[in-house]
């Protein structure tokens, strides 16, 4: 089947042919020979299975030759307890006198001595008795190496499992191989595959699996005289977590203090070989370095500072708190504290003998001054190392890499000269504005290497500064300043400008040196100020015709009014001195030679007004831009300029050009005189149609509908009169113009120039 490709049905015939034969286990003294069976069954398989994959089938997490290794293995072990559960009596009826006889080979497997054979006669020539065949096949038995054919099972059981990824699985399996190497009394192999094991079950805490670990490392490493490692798992098992006895932890603990005497471990393993490996290697005075960050040992070790922070000039303080779950109490002799910057590590060591009692915390306070020169600088402690000291040797229990972990900052000393900033605020956008800190020298001594360091920090960059000799921008400064004598003062200036509105913080640091008690510290302060900065003012600008009524086309024969509003956003006064307007060459514009000086306050708005006239019709042109020159006033600072940027309009030409003549106002019932020009402007007759809608508000008289020629140049002109019939502002009535030769252009356009409105005052009756 797996070289058809059918995997599950190799298997499901496996499974038939292993459930057949499973319970044949007559007679019940030989059943260990029906488990070695069952083993070389599952181990057949098993080489079957992988074969069929390194020839390319691909087998699953739960279906692969590994579980098959795996299940020899185990009849392996099987048939060995069977063995061990007649080894007593072997031996007893052998001592009776029992004799062990020469057994016949066998035709096949399962055959036994004393059957016969019913092709060929009689096994042998005699008659053999099964009592006597029993005892010999079982005294042979008892000769068999297990270890040899477990070990390499678990061993290909392993690859398999690694190969899949089930790591609890591969990790059972390891430690099957520790046991049986242990039972091979290959202790070295036992320990090493223990030790690869141990660190995954101390991370998932799994208290059972680890302690019946750790109880299998110790024995080797007992057995083979490994007294770093020895020591190292007694500090686990003696913890709180580990699942022994109480007097079993006592007794390690006991072993521990024996070898700190030179004394061997009391165990019930070895002989006196061992003993005499462990006489050894403790003849000598030797320091036993125990790493417990790792371990799940019975002390823990937190270190906290009393600060976040210190200053240079105070002292650091911080606590060393020590939990001991063990049995017994524990005597330390030294505690030294290491450090990531290592001349420290001379300022925190306690020398003295003291004691931890069981389940309750010892703090051990530490005081030190740090150096002047490692001021900005972070101290972290490295490391704790307890020192427990014997007549002959010494154990070090070391935590590093302590969780949480304990780190304080070393501050300069809190500068006592002030800085004291002077800047208006808001900023305005576009301008080059002077901000002076002034510096005061408050300290009781003379302060040297001063140095001023201002920031900007801002998310949209909207803020740049720059000294006043530089013309380049950047975001931060740095002021070497001149030393000062106590109580003087000195000022430091820069500019600061502003592209957008934004908020920013103005970051300004002042650092130097000072000389006390024949020590130099390093001083400093710190300060920040939230600024913003908002648009000198707001420019609105539109497009109107000469009777003030907004357009959006214009035409080439009109002129046009282009208005800018200008109106103060903020409570500073600017200093105007002059509007300058670039305007597209398209167009016709005189600009006043002379300066055009205002001053613009909060509320106030200021009004600029120039005429253009376009030269041809164009689509979509831009008119050009306006410049404002300006200042805050009150400051000598150098004037700014704001452009912006006139509205884009498309320019008509038009065949005809129309003008009215209106009177400035009109009394009720009263008749009106209206005269419409139409005047042809190009080189061509041009027909016209005017049809006149006078509306509900006026009585009206003249040409309702008229149709008329006029030559290149000339006008023609239209005489209405209209009687009001209500008093106010009213519409005037519009005429309806066509241009027979441009039917495409519109009323509106032709009509644009025309009088929209006009007001007509009540009539006063005399009685």
């Amino acid at each position: 089947s797996f070289r058809t490709g059918a995997p599950l049905d190799a298997i499901a015939q496996f499974d038939r042919h292993f459930k057949q034969f499973k319970e044949h286990t007559e007679p019940p003294e030989l059943e260990f020979q029906h488990r070695q069976w069952l083993s070389h069954q599952f181990q057949f398989f098993g080489d079957l299975f992988n074969d069929a994959i390194s020839a390319g089938l691909t087998a699953l997490q739960t279906k692969h030759p590994g579980f098959y290794y795996l299940q020899a293995a185990q009849y392996t072990i099987q048939r060995r307890e069977l063995s061990n559960s007649f080894r007593k009596q072997v031996s007893e009826q052998i001592a009776e006198g029992k004799q062990v006889i020469q057994l016949p080979v066998t035709k096949y497997f399962g055959q036994f001595p004393w059957e016969l054979d019913y092709y060929n006669g009689p096994v042998t020539n005699g008659n053999l008795d099964a009592d006597e065949c029993i005892l010999t096949i079982q005294q042979q038995e008892l000769d068999m190496d297990y270890s040899r054919i477990i070990i390499p099972l678990l061993n290909k059981a392993v690859g398999q499992f690694k190969q899949y990824k089930p790591t609890r699985m591969k990790r059972y399996l390891m430690l099957e191989m520790g046991n049986e190497y242990y039972l091979a009394s290959d202790y070295e192999k036992a320990f090493s595959i223990a030790m690869c094991v141990l660190g995954e079950y101390r991370r998932e805490r799994w208290w059972s699996l680890l302690t019946a670990v750790l109880d299998l490392c110790l024995k080797c490493a007992y057995l083979v005289g490994n007294v770093q490692d020895y020591i190292s798992i007694c500090c686990e098992l003696i913890g709180v977590n580990m699942l022994k006895h109480v007097d079993d932890k006592a007794d390690l603990q006991r072993n521990l203090l024996g070898i700190l005497e030179g004394k061997c471990p009391v165990s019930r393993e070895g002989d006196d070989n061992t003993i005499q490996v462990w006489s050894k290697k403790l003849a000598g005075s030797q320091d036993y370095v125990i790493e417990m960050t790792k371990l799940s040992s019975f002390l823990s070790c937190s270190v906290s500072f009393s600060a976040a922070c210190f200053q240079v000039d105070e002292k650091i303080r911080f606590k060393v708190q020590l939990i001991s779950t063990a049995s017994l109490p524990v005597t330390l002799n030294k505690v030294v504290v290491g450090f990531d910057n290592r001349k420290y590590d001379t300022l925190a060591v306690r020398d003295e003998t003291f004691e931890l009692p069981v389940n309750s915390p010892v703090d051990l306070e530490f005081v030190m001054e740090p150096f002047s020169n490692d001021a900005a600088s972070v101290l972290k402690i490295s490391s704790v190392k307890l020192h427990i000291t014997g007549v002959q040797n010494s154990i070090i229990l070391q935590f590093g890499d302590i969780f949480p972990v304990a780190k304080c900052k070393i501050v300069p000393r809190v500068a006592r000269a002030k800085t004291t900033l002077c800047c208006q605020s808001p900023v305005l956008v576009g301008e080059f504005q002077q901000v002076t800190i002034n510096l005061s020298n408050d300290e009781s001594c003379r302060i040297s290497n001063v140095v001023l360091t201002v920031q900007v920090k801002s998310t949209t960059h909207a803020a740049e500064i720059r000294t006043s000799n530089d013309s380049n921008f950047s975001t931060k400064l740095e002021f070497n300043l001149d030393c000062l004598d106590p109580q003087q003062s000195s000022n430091t200036s820069f500019i600061i400008r502003c592209s957008m509105e934004a908020k920013f913080e103005l970051l300004y640091v002042l650092s130097y040196s000072i000389a006390e008690q024949n020590k130099a510290y390093l001083c400093e302060s710190r300060n920040d100020v939230m600024l913003s900065s908002v648009k000198p003012f707001l420019s609105t600008i539109s497009l109107m015709s000469s009777r003030c009524d907004p357009m959006e086309t214009l035409l080439t024969c009109d002129r046009c009014l282009i208005f800018n509003e200008l109106t103060a956003t903020h409570n500073s006064s600017i200093d105007i001195k002059d509007i300058k307007y670039e305007v597209n060459s398209q167009f016709i514009f005189d600009e006043s030679p002379n300066e055009k000086q205002f001053s613009l306050t909060k509320h106030n708005v200021l009004t600029d007004c120039i005429a253009i006239q376009p030269k041809s019709s164009c689509q979509n042109i831009e008119m050009g831009s306006v410049s404002v020159i300006w200042r805050r006033s009150g400051s000598d600072q150098t004037y700014t300029t704001t452009s912006s940027d006139l509205p884009t309009v498309s320019v008509n030409s038009l065949p005809v050009y129309l003008t009215n003549i209106v009177p400035s106002f009109g009394t009720l019932f009263s008749p009106i005189s209206i005269r419409l020009c139409v005047v042809n402007i190009s080189n061509y007759v041009q027909e016209i149609d005017i049809v006149a809608e006078p509306g509900d508000l006026f009585m009206f008289a003249g040409h309702k509908h008229l149709r008329c020629k006029i030559l290149p140049n000339d006008k023609e002109h239209l005489q209405y009169q209209l009687v009001p019939l209500k008093s106010g502002l009213l519409a005037m009535p519009q005429p309806v113009i066509k241009l027979l030769r441009h039917p495409d252009i519109e009323t509106s356009i032709l009509t644009n120039k025309l009088t929209k409105s006009i007001y007509v005052k009540p009539k006063v009756f005399i009685t």
